[in-house]
């Protein structure tokens, strides 16, 4: 299993576009086989910074999600409505079979 979690920052005049784009990859990417979870979150003290958190069951999840054209579009866009780059972390992950 793996773990992504993306943080990013907006330009403030451009938290709008940036908001609509992370959106606009959600059902997608919920729908892609090997996702296992997606939320996108905005900080409650930020309003122009964002965290998404992805699971998948591999890496070949991941690279299906990404591939989305909403996605691509997302990141193209993201160059000049960021601040900076996104902060990508991936976590590799297992299940602990005495938890479940």
């Amino acid at each position: 299993m793996i773990i992504l979690r993306q943080q990013m920052r907006s330009k403030p005049e451009r938290t709008d576009d940036v908001w609509a784009a992370l959106a606009a990859i959600v059902p997608g990417a919920r729908a892609t086989r090997g996702v296992i979870s997606l939320d996108i979150a905005r900080d409650l003290l930020d309003p122009d910074s964002f965290v998404a958190t992805a699971v998948y069951d591999d890496a070949a999840a991941v690279e299906r999600q990404e591939s989305a054209p909403e996605v691509h579009a997302a990141m193209a866009m993201f160059s000049d409505a960021l601040a900076a780059p996104p902060d990508r972390k991936f976590y590799d992950a297992s299940r602990d079979a005495s938890l479940a």
